[in-house]
């Protein structure tokens, strides 16, 4: 099965003349894995035997300190040491793949460190020089000779996710296509994940952060058709990416306190003076907030819901203050679920006007309303409420507000978060406002009315 392999090319229809590879093994034979098992096993022990004291590290129970001067991953190899032990290691892994018959690639190696670390003849593999390069990418995340390099993150996932995000609105993640609450979640799935990769682990700036969710807005926006996201992203639960990285630098912190002695982490935490564990990622606030004992998996989640709905609370409040963020402040407070508008049964259309409202898109031309009362008179949020264009029996119809709290706006606060729980009094005359509100601010488009607004809830609960 591997001495005797032939291989072939198809190439429209054609098949090449079989011919027997030199070396290696295809990278779809079943023997493939086993090979590079065997291969591997044997490679870290060669490694350790080129470390010195400085790479030793001691272990409790064990009778002599381990060697920490390499990090395998897969066939990912990173070797670390002064330049002379580095240069040692590399010769054994070049015995070592001339003794198994692979071969390493010198052209996808890299070299950091300092100037001063480096000077002096360069490292070479095969008698080959490698590259010395100012940042390498290792599985997946930027480093630099100081370690990882955490702004170095956006740059490297940016464009991916773009790119990702583009294909998504392609077959209908955008305004006009999948529903805004579907597209939220298809974001959150596919998209979110390449922006938190690495994110647990990071060292973040507060400009890396405004950085990263500048990047989430704008990809957001993608799927919104539009600039300005804070309400979709509210109504949608899509918290800042700071959050994001206080839940993941937390659940890595309680990951790392209960794993086993013998764990590399749990060793280097209990012999170096500095560690990034302890000195960034346990000190952020929601890990710090966590109670005593630390609940459980869905106690946990609890709790992060919680920290997160007191941050948007306080954001909230302090646009109360500073007169901001009017729509937002008109929005449902609660973190824990998308809006309803969003979900309860209602048609397509009659939806779109409901999440129109919430974004402010009715009044966002800033025109001449057509009632002309008084003339001069602009579209605004307010004005619907007195225009003499709609019916205010329309508006009467709605349940009163609170002072200082739009009356559409508290109307769509105070529908239920089921649909089991029955459609309010005013449910048809609120989707006949906002249908009427759509035609005046459209006065060129023929708009078809809704035949029975309220008629597919009634069938879901009837």
């Amino acid at each position: 099965m591997f001495d005797d392999v032939s291989v072939s090319v198809l190439i429209a229809n054609h098949n090449s003349v079989a011919f027997s590879p030199v070396t290696g093994v295809l990278q779809g034979s079943v023997l493939s894995p086993h090979l590079y098992s065997l291969y591997i096993n044997s490679l870290p022990s060669l490694l350790r035997s080129g470390a010195t004291g400085a790479t030793m590290l001691p272990v409790p129970g064990a009778d002599a300190p381990i060697a920490i001067n390499s990090l395998l991953f897969a066939d990912d190899v990173a070797v670390f040491g002064s330049k002379s032990e580095v240069q040692r290691m590399l010769d054994l892994a070049a015995g070592h793949s001339v003794s198994l018959g692979y071969r390493w690639k010198p052209s996808k190696c890299a070299v950091l460190g300092t100037a001063a670390a480096l000077a002096g003849s360069p490292l070479v593999l095969y008698n080959e020089a490698l590259p010395v390069v100012d940042e390498f990418t290792y599985l997946g995340m930027p480093f630099r000779y100081k370690g990882l390099h955490a702004p170095g993150i956006l740059s490297l996932r940016s464009a991916g996710a773009v790119k990702t995000m583009v294909l998504l609105n392609s077959v209908g993640v955008n305004r006009n296509g999948f529903s805004l609450l579907l597209s939220s979640r298809l974001y959150r799935t596919f998209i979110r994940p390449k922006l938190e990769y690495g994110l647990a682990i990071s060292h973040l700036s507060a400009r890396d952060f405004t950085a990263m969710d500048t990047l989430q807005n704008r990809l957001v926006g993608m799927f919104v058709g539009s600039t300005w996201v804070n309400v979709a992203k509210h109504i949608t639960c899509l918290p800042s990416i700071k959050h994001r990285y206080n839940v993941l630098a937390t659940r890595f912190a309680l990951r790392a306190d209960t794993l086993p002695d013998d764990c590399l982490l749990v060793l280097l935490r209990a012999h170096l003076h500095y560690t990034r564990l302890d000195r960034f990622i346990c000190e952020n606030p929601l890990y710090q907030s966590l109670p005593d004992p630390v609940p459980s998996s869905a106690g946990l989640r609890t709790t992060f819901a919680a920290y997160w709905q007191d941050q948007v609370d306080l954001q909230l409040s302090a646009a109360t203050v500073t007169g901001r963020h009017t729509l937002l402040r008109a929005c449902r407070p609660d973190t824990m679920r998308p809006d309803p508008i969003l979900y309860l049964p209602l048609g397509r259309i009659a939806r779109s006007r409901l999440v129109r409202w919430r974004l402010g898109r009715f009044t966002n031309m800033r025109e001449e309303c057509p009632c002309m009362s008084p003339a001069g008179v602009h579209i605004s949020r307010d004005h619907f409420l007195y225009c003499r264009a709609l019916d205010p029996d329309l508006i009467d119809a709605l349940p009163p507000a609170p002072p200082g709290v739009h009356r559409i706006g508290h109307a769509l606060n105070c529908l239920p978060t089921t649909a089991s729980a029955g459609l309010p009094a005013y449910w048809s005359a609120l989707l006949n406002l906002l249908y009427a509100i759509d035609c005046l601010v459209h006065p060129l488009a023929v708009i078809a009315p809704d035949p029975d607004p309220a008629s597919l809830w009634y069938s879901r609960t009837g």
